[in-house]
C-alpha cells in the first residue's frame, strides 16, 4: 500500500538537483522540457515514449542559451557539448525526474504521472499571480445551485465546490501574511528607483487581487455567500436530500459504513460554512493593504517632496556662508537673532511632585442591592438546564410508566418549563438527524436511557406553548438504543 507522505509518493533524490549550484538552471531545464515533451500543451509521443536522442539534443539547445552554468564537484573545464548534456540527462535520470525504457536497442523517455503533478503544482506555486475571487466565488455558487435542484445527478460536484471553497478562505488569508511580507522586502530597498520598481513589480503587479477593489460592491458574487451556505445547510438538513449525498460519497469515496460517509460529507458542508468568517478575513485583508500602501505613499511622498528642495536649501546655505561680505555673527533667514547662543537653549523640564495618594474605600452594598443580586442569580439558576436535571424530570413523571408523552408532562414553574423546551428540542433532533442517532445533539450523548419520537401532524397546545406532539420512553440498558 502506497503511503500518503510526501516521499512515500516522490523518488528519494528528486530534489537533488534543485539543491545543487545550478539549481535555477535546473529548474528552468525542467519546465523546459515539460512544456515541450510532457506537459498538456506537448504532442503525445508515438509509441512507447520519447527517443533519448530527442531530449539530449534539447539540453544541448538550453545549454547554448544559457552559459553561467556553476561548476559542480566532477565537472571537467572544456566539456564537449554532447557529453555536458548527457551529463545532465542522466542527473535527472538518477533523481527520478525522468525514467528511461529500453525496448529493443532504443532508449525510450518518458516522466513518471507522480512527478508530473509534481512539477505542475511547483510550476503553479512559483507563478501564481494575482488571484480573481470574484470568479470563484460565482463557479462555487452555480455549482450549489445545480446540486440542490438536481442531488441525484449533480451530487459529484459537491465535493470539487467544498475544496474550491476551502482554497479561496486559504487565499484571502494568505494574502494578509504576502503584503506584510512584501512590505518587509520594499524596506531593504536603498534607493528611490528601487522602491518602486519592487512597489509595482512585488506588490501590485504579483499579490494584489485583481478584483479587489470589487469585493465589497453590490454586484460582486460575494453578495450570494449567505444563498451558498443557505444551500449547503439544505443538503445537510433535508432528508431526503441528505440521503442522496451520504450514498453517492459512500460509494465515490468507497466507504465500508455509511458513519464514514456521513463524516466526509459532514467535513465537506463545513468548508462551505467558512464563508461565514469572509468579512473577517477581508477585513483583515483591508486592514493590511491599507497599511501597505499608505507607508509606500508616504515613503515615494516624502522622497518627491524633500530630497531636491533639501539641496537646494543646502546650497544656499553654503553660498550664503562662504561670501566675503558675510557677518562674523551669522543669523538664521526666518528667525530673529543670533544662530548659536544662550536664547536658542531650550528651557528646562519643570518636574512635577510625587503624586497624592488616597486611600481606597471598601463600599458595603445595601439590603436592596444584595436582594437584587441573589434575586439574579435565583433567575440564571431556574432557566439553566443540565443533563441531571433533565433525566430527573423525566424519571420523575415516567414513574412506573415506560412512555410518557408531551400532553401529559407538567408544567408548574419557570425551571419546568425551560426543562420542557429542552425535551421538545431534542425529539425534534432526533427526528431530524435519524441516522446520526445520540450524536446529533450534544445533550443526548448523556440520555441513553430516554428514547425521543415526535408523532407527525400532531401537536401539543398547553397553557404556555404550542410544539410538535412527541413522546418518551424510558428502554432497557443493552438495548440497541443504548448504544
Amino acid at each position: 500500500m502506497i503511503g500518503l507522505g510526501l516521499f512515500d509518493r516522490l523518488p528519494r533524490g528528486l530534489f537533488g538537483p534543485l539543491a545543487s549550484p545550478n539549481h535555477e538552471r535546473y529548474w528552468n531545464l525542467l519546465l523546459r522540457l515539460y512544456g515541450r515533451f510532457f506537459g498538456p500543451e506537448a504532442a503525445p509521443p508515438e509509441g512507447e515514449g520519447y527517443l533519448q536522442r530527442s531530449i539530449t539534443l534539447e539540453i544541448e539547445r538550453y545549454i547554448l542559451d544559457v552559459t553561467d552554468w556553476a561548476t559542480e564537484d566532477g565537472d571537467v573545464s572544456d566539456t564537449p557539448l554532447n557529453v555536458q548534456s548527457n551529463i545532465i540527462y542522466r542527473r535527472l535520470v538518477t533523481a527520478g525526474w525522468l525514467r528511461e525504457d529500453r525496448i529493443g536497442v532504443r532508449n525510450f523517455v518518458i516522466m513518471p504521472t507522480t512527478v508530473q503533478k509534481f512539477l505542475e503544482l511547483l510550476h503553479q506555486f512559483a507563478e501564481e499571480g494575482p488571484q480573481v475571487i470574484g470568479g470563484k466565488v460565482q463557479l462555487i455558487y452555480n455549482q450549489l445551485r445545480q446540486v440542490v435542484l438536481d442531488p441525484a445527478t449533480q451530487a459529484s460536484g459537491f465535493h470539487e465546490a467544498a475544496l474550491q471553497a476551502r482554497q479561496l478562505i486559504s487565499i484571502l488569508s494568505a494574502t494578509t501574511m504576502r503584503v506584510k511580507e512584501a512590505m518587509d522586502l520594499l524596506a531593504t530597498q536603498e534607493t528611490t528607483a528601487a522602491f518602486i520598481r519592487t512597489f509595482f513589480d512585488d506588490y501590485i503587479g504579483q499579490l494584489y487581487i485583481r478584483d479587489y477593489h470589487e469585493l465589497r460592491t453590490e454586484n460582486h458574487p460575494l453578495r450570494h455567500r449567505w444563498e451558498i451556505i443557505n444551500s449547503v445547510l439544505t443538503l445537510r438538513d433535508d432528508p431526503e436530500k441528505r440521503k442522496i449525498m451520504v450514498a453517492y460519497y459512500q460509494v465515490a469515496f468507497r466507504c465500508t459504513v455509511s458513519d464514514e460517509a456521513e463524516e466526509k460529507f459532514e467535513k465537506d458542508v463545513s468548508r462551505f460554512l467558512m464563508f461565514k468568517d469572509i468579512d473577517a478575513h477581508l477585513n483583515r485583508l483591508n486592514s493590511s493593504v491599507d497599511r501597505a500602501t499608505s507607508r509606500a505613499l508616504a515613503y515615494l511622498q516624502y522622497k518627491l517632496r524633500t530630497q531636491g528642495h533639501l539641496d537646494r536649501l543646502i546650497n544656499g546655505a553654503i553660498i550664503q556662508l562662504t561670501k566675503p561680505e558675510f557677518p562674523a555673527q551669522p543669523t538664521m533667514g526666518m528667525l530673529p537673532g543670533p544662530l548659536l547662543g544662550e536664547s536658542r537653549f531650550p528651557t528646562a523640564a519643570r518636574k512635577d511632585g510625587p503624586p497624592v495618594r488616597t486611600t481606597m474605600v471598601r463600599k458595603v452594598m445595601t439590603i436592596e442591592q444584595q436582594a437584587i443580586i441573589r434575586l439574579k442569580r435565583a433567575m440564571k439558576m431556574s432557566r439553566q438546564v443540565t443533563v441531571a436535571q433533565v433525566s430527573d424530570y423525566l424519571n420523575e413523571n415516567l414513574d412506573s410508566r415506560a412512555t410518557i408523552d408531551s400532553d401529559v408532562l407538567p408544567i408548574n414553574s419557570i425551571h419546568e418549563f425551560c426543562l420542557f423546551v429542552v425535551v421538545s428540542r431534542l425529539a425534534l433532533a432526533n427526528r431530524n438527524h435519524v441516522s446520526a442517532g445520540h450524536k446529533a445533539h450534544p445533550m443526548l450523548m448523556g440520555l441513553r436511557d430516554f428514547r425521543f419520537e415526535c408523532q407527525p401532524g400532531q401537536w401539543t397546545d398547553n397553557a404556555y406553548l404550542r410544539v410538535p406532539k412527541f413522546t418518551v420512553t424510558r428502554h432497557k440498558a443493552g438495548s440497541r438504543y443504548a448504544a
